[in-house]
């Protein structure tokens, strides 16, 4: 596909950053520059206003414009006269550290501060590999990892590394029922991590539950080989847990938990990009333990002091707001309304406020006819990359009963048409 620049038309206004995603913006009549938002709505720069079920890929978990995130992130910007030095370990940092790991009923000992999920999880693999002196990984088809080099690989779609000429030869995919598979892959003893999403964010194929979930983690521990949830997406309450292993219950078994645990979208409420590792001693140490190596890895902006200050208040926030608790029960409340009204014609995937919506077989139904449907309805949503058949649903954690009311309602027009 030509630009317009190319075919001789006028520049575009993205020639010297995209100009094909403008053009499939402007075919499908998406093109929103210029958009705000405030709370649960996006206002279009053409006056439209839409309820925002995408929130920012999940990032703005607290709406947009939060007066007291903003107030309190502007204070902190003010005060933040040197933000990244690598001669310290800021208070905030150790601060932000220190929730999270509370927040994880203290399974964890350490965290590794990063930038992007696909920079911590690959850095996840990155412990896993040293600590197990082992090559290899193993991700599950449909899932999702991040789109640097070697997340890109993990990520269990072709589509996004087809285009590449290399290919690792220690990268390895099974669908996520297939224990027998895993088990041979695990048993060759050559697999140092098995990288999970307790709840998927880009798929609707992937349904883990408390029993999978442990008979996977013991799999794991049986074969010295680490495990690692990415959480990037369905951590930090979006889930209705703290944690996406708390969603599925993966903790209510005995033993049942994986080594590290991957975080990053709902951390700083889509201001700043910041994302961490949570793991246990020994994993940390085999990284850092030997002599000379206290910073053979890290991040340059991994643990600046605005971002652990945005961290802090963020998750302040959520916690005094009672968010995690407002994510499951308005996720309940969707998945009882879906039931009420769409039951036999659709059917939803995923905990809390991390949604999928799949049309149920029988059913001749178009999702990206339903997407479009929706937005000129009013409400923002997202096809599933891995899963374009489905429909992504994660809206803001502080979305309430108007909106989950305000959704159906344009949802069943969108079916109606």
């Amino acid at each position: 596909m030509k630009s317009d620049r190319e075919s001789g038309g006028a520049p575009s206004r993205f020639a010297c950053v995209n100009p094909y995603w403008e053009t499939f913006l402007d075919e499908l009549g998406l093109d929103m520059t210029g958009a705000r938002g405030d709370g649960c709505y996006i206002e279009a720069a053409d006056g439209r206003v839409l309820l925002d079920c995408l929130a920012g890929f999940g990032t703005a978990n607290l709406g947009h414009a939060h007066p007291t995130l903003s107030t309190r992130f502007t204070d902190a910007l003010q005060r933040t006269s040197l933000n990244v030095f690598p001669f310290e370990c800021a208070e905030s940092q150790l601060a932000l550290a220190d929730r999270l790991l509370a927040l994880s009923g203290r399974r964890f000992q350490k965290v590794f501060f990063a930038t992007t999920g696909a920079e911590a999880v690959e850095s996840a693999v990155k412990f896993a590999m040293t600590g197990t002196g082992r090559s290899d990984v193993v991700a599950f088809r449909d899932s999702f990892h991040g789109l640097s080099m070697f997340a890109s690989f993990m990520t269990g779609n072709p589509f996004w590394t087809e285009a590449l000429p290399w290919k690792p030869g220690n990268v390895h995919h099974v669908d996520a029922g297939n224990f027998a598979a895993l088990e041979d892959m695990l048993a060759s003893r050559k697999i140092a991590a098995v990288v999970f999403e307790p709840v998927a964010g880009s798929s609707a194929a992937q349904h883990w539950t408390a029993e999978t979930s442990a008979r996977l983690a013991a799999l794991c521990r049986s074969t010295g080989t680490k495990l690692i949830a990415d959480e990037v997406y369905c951590g930090l309450g979006r889930a209705g847990a703290w944690f996406g292993i708390d969603a599925i219950g993966m903790n209510d078994v005995a033993r049942a938990a994986p080594d590290m645990i991957v975080v990053s979208k709902g951390l700083t409420g889509g201001l700043v990009p910041l994302s961490a590792v949570l793991m246990n001693d020994g994993d940390f140490d085999a990284v850092f333990g030997a002599p000379g190596k206290a910073k053979v890895q890290g991040s340059t902006f991994g643990g600046n002091r605005l971002a652990m200050q945005c961290g802090l208040i963020v998750l302040d926030l959520v916690e005094s707001g009672r968010l995690v608790d407002n994510a499951a029960a308005m996720g309940a409340l969707i998945e009882r309304r879906i039931a009420d009204r769409f039951g036999g014609r659709l059917t939803l995937h995923g905990k809390g406020l991390a949604l999928s919506l799949t049309p149920d077989a029988q059913c001749d139904i178009n999702m990206a006819d339903v997407w479009l449907a929706l937005i000129d309805a009013g409400v923002l949503a997202m096809p599933n990359s891995a899963s374009p058949g489905s429909l992504r649903l994660s809206p803001p954690l502080i979305f309430g009963v108007d909106e989950v009311e305000f959704l159906m309602d344009r949802l069943d027009e969108a079916l109606r048409e």
